[in-house]
């Protein structure tokens, strides 16, 4: 017999109040496990948190990329044309009113050994770009090792060629400076001077030398950003930014550019094994280009027979969403990838 006094809704009550009191519980969970998350990743911030999302948001929703491919076997060929085709097949910027620096990779000579950006490529962009209607062009670079760029101009043809093209040559070591807040705090860094001649730039056109590389594995067009960084300010060879941690820094770099930038990469005769110096001469017959640098570094890194996931600076700009290095967001255009593709000697591990 129901007892006269009891409330017929104190059932529902009931389990409407422990629902409420499991719902409190999980609230209570989720807080906690939250606290837990913020206290073991303090060392890096709770900005993990939003690189982590940002890089999942990428991923999954992320539109694609183009990067292009095209032949041109070798520096005797129409480099030229070649470039003019993988410019327009990678749908590359407009240089018209531009002013235009294009940053090769010089960081040294060596005899016998293809460390350089080849002058004939960086020609041909001076080239293109003029005939393309650019304001102003200039060509710039900062050596990581040596500090006298003449020397380095001389040996690689550059001296030359760049009187023939009446283009000026700035050295990015000692460069006026130019502070810039850095947007990621991947290294820990709020600021980062760079050469002004970068910092004032319309478009910066990163040209690197396809290698291998003993600290990064690779050394593509996001590697070719360390001589825009000023010697006269961080040194030789720039190692106080290496101890920040490679990747983490090269993040900095590609997010927090004060200038819009692409690539070009020589891949005509590429280096492999002990690189960036002392490798050796890989016929490649290939000019990559594209607008993201990462996009371009991972097509650089299945080119030459190696995943762009396990190289480190490619992995971590790609997992706090700086880019997209997997293939289903790179669309090639131009020649096919197979037709390029090499198994590079890998670096030797620097302990």
């Amino acid at each position: 017999m129901r007892n006269p006094i009891e409330n017929p809704n104190s059932k529902i009550e009931n389990k409407l109040s422990r629902r409420a009191f499991l719902r409190l519980a999980l609230l209570g969970a989720i807080a906690s496990g939250a606290a837990y998350i913020a206290k073991t990743i303090e060392p890096i911030g709770l900005d993990y948190l939003r690189w982590m999302a940002r890089g999942f948001t990428t991923q999954v929703f992320g539109s694609r990329t183009r990067v292009a491919l095209a032949t041109c076997a070798t520096y005797d060929a129409d480099v030229l044309a070649a470039l003019a085709r993988v410019w327009r097949d990678a749908q590359m910027p407009d240089l018209r009113g531009q002013r235009v620096v294009l940053k090769p990779n010089l960081v040294d000579f060596v005899a016998g050994y293809p460390t350089f950006t080849h002058p004939r490529v960086t020609r041909a962009v001076i080239q293109f770009a003029r005939e393309q209607g650019a304001r102003a062009i200039v060509v710039g670079d900062g050596s990581a090792f040596r500090r006298d760029a003449e020397a380095i101009l001389d040996a690689t043809g550059y001296t030359e060629m760049l009187a023939r093209e009446n283009v000026p040559f700035v050295d990015l070591n000692y460069d006026d400076l130019v502070s810039i807040p850095l947007k990621g705090g991947y290294a820990k860094m709020q600021k980062l001077f760079v050469a002004r001649t970068v910092a004032e730039a319309d478009l910066l056109i990163s040209l690197p030398k396809l290698k291998t590389h003993h600290w990064t594995q690779l050394s593509a067009s996001v590697k070719n950003l360390f001589g825009i960084v000023p010697g006269i300010k961080y040194g030789w060879p720039k190692n106080t930014l290496h101890v920040r941690g490679i990747q983490f820094f090269l993040a900095e770099l590609v997010d927090s550019l004060p200038t819009r930038a692409c690539a070009v990469v020589d891949g005509i005769v590429g280096l492999e094994g002990d690189g960036p110096i002392f490798g050796e001469a890989v016929p490649s017959g290939v000019l990559i280009a594209g607008t993201s640098l990462l996009a371009v570094d991972a097509t650089c890194a299945r080119l030459i027979g190696f995943d762009p996931a396990a190289i480190d600076y490619l992995n971590f700009a790609a997992w706090a969403g700086i880019g997209a290095i997997a293939e289903s967001k790179i669309e090639l255009a131009g020649e096919p990838r197979a037709q390029f593709a090499r198994a590079y000697a890998r670096p030797p591990k620097i302990e």
